[in-house]
């Protein structure tokens, strides 16, 4: 019996490697050249690489050059909000003294906010990223009640998912795993300041109802008194620790491509990224070319990885564009990672290579960071902080 299956690719497959541009992007961002300084934050230039071209084509709009007056250094609020979207993906902590908003223009605010967005309602006010220090807070100075601080997690969504890819990671095949999260475990405080500035971001470069659809998939009721999101098998996917890792550093990406009608397979696509080498203070030539991931075989970070698909076959190299199928025998239960939060983890970790994130240190890593970042999750919070994190 054949399977009917539903295309689910984020863009048509020549542009997966991220190069060539198409004449119309290149076009656009010639356009946003003349409106700007050439060279722009590696964050942003990054954006612009990978966002909806509908979204781009607004920014190029001639008559919004007002709005990028006001934003035209990068080192105020804008390049601060676009930094400390990537380093929330990135399950770090933000950057402290660099997201005050000082801007009591509230014209500019209102003006600002309506040229972003795809109606006439504004987007979320930006505002200071920094907790206020009434918090209660960890000892390590994480605030209570966000995920940061907790170790509240759903056991039986952990099960469930390594029950459904058979107890082995999705990418090697191997044994000795971790359930990860897709959207970061960190941003699931709904009534965090912080993760309200990451959708606002990802409302600048995609259009509001595909934002909004990413949302939903972690914040399906707004209502609800905690502002917590949801826990959910179709979150989570099953590495090995190293394979947790190298996501976790920007070293790959996974492509959704297809799903089986009756939810019952996914095909996914595996592509190493070309990370690039930035220092925070960086610009950018908004015309540079982004590096393609095309044939490459191995991680920039000087590793890779095979695929062991059954015990008499040899283990295959991973390489950029090699497909796989995950399969569930429960789609109920144990359904498959969902394809919308797969294209939005498509997307920030193009973005997290190219602009260089991978390689910025944290002005404040303490231990609670350090020893949880990469673990198998799942912590019973029994370490000597009282705290779990896990992503």
């Amino acid at each position: 019996m054949s399977t009917d299956w539903i295309d689910c690719r984020p863009e048509r497959d020549h542009e997966a490697w991220t190069m060539p541009l198409s004449d119309e992007r290149r076009q656009l961002l010639e356009d946003i050249a003349g409106q700007l300084d050439r060279r722009l934050r590696p964050e942003f230039w990054a954006f612009l690489q990978v966002g909806d071209l509908g979204k781009i084509r607004k920014i190029a709009d001639p008559d919004l050059t007002i709005i990028w007056d006001q934003l035209r250094s990068f080192n105020g609020l804008f390049g601060a909000q676009l930094r400390d979207s990537l380093l929330l993906w990135m399950q770090r902590r933000t950057e402290v003294g660099t997201w005050t908003n000082t801007n009591t223009n509230s014209d500019r605010k209102r003006t600002h906010s309506k040229a972003f967005s795809d109606d006439e309602s504004p987007t979320p006010r930006p505002s200071s990223l920094q907790s206020p220090a009434s918090e209660t807070r960890t000892r390590s100075g994480v605030p209570m009640g966000t995920p940061e601080g907790s170790v509240r997690h759903d056991d039986k969504i952990a099960d469930l998912s390594k029950q459904r890819d058979g107890n082995l990671c999705v990418i090697t095949k191997m044994s000795a795993i971790d359930a990860c999260h897709i959207y970061p475990w960190c941003a699931f405080g709904g009534k965090s300041e912080r993760v309200a500035n990451f959708w606002t971001t990802l409302r600048y470069f995609w259009p509001d109802e595909k934002v909004e659809a990413w949302r939903r998939k972690i914040f399906p009721d707004d209502s609800t008194r905690s502002g917590r999101g949801k826990e959910t098998v179709e979150n989570m996917v099953t590495f090995t620790a190293t394979v947790h890792r190298f996501h976790s550093q920007g070293a790959f990406a996974l492509r959704p491509v297809r799903k089986a009608a009756d939810n019952t397979q996914l095909e996914l696509e595996f592509h190493w990224l070309k990370r690039q080498v930035r220092e925070k203070t960086d610009t950018v030539d908004i015309m540079e070319p982004p590096m393609s991931s095309r044939d490459l075989k191995l991680s920039e970070i000087g590793e890779f990885l095979c695929r062991w698909d059954g015990d008499q076959s040899p283990p295959t190299q991973l390489f950029s564009g090699y497909r796989f199928t995950m399969v569930t025998d429960d789609c109920e239960k144990k359904p498959l990672p969902d394809t919308d939060l797969l294209e939005l983890q498509w997307h920030l970790q193009r973005i997290f290579a190219m602009s260089g994130a991978a390689g910025w240190k944290e002005e404040e890593e303490d231990d609670d960071n350090l020893d949880h970042r990469w673990s198998s999750s799942w912590s019973d919070g029994s370490d000597d902080h009282g705290e779990g994190w896990y992503s």
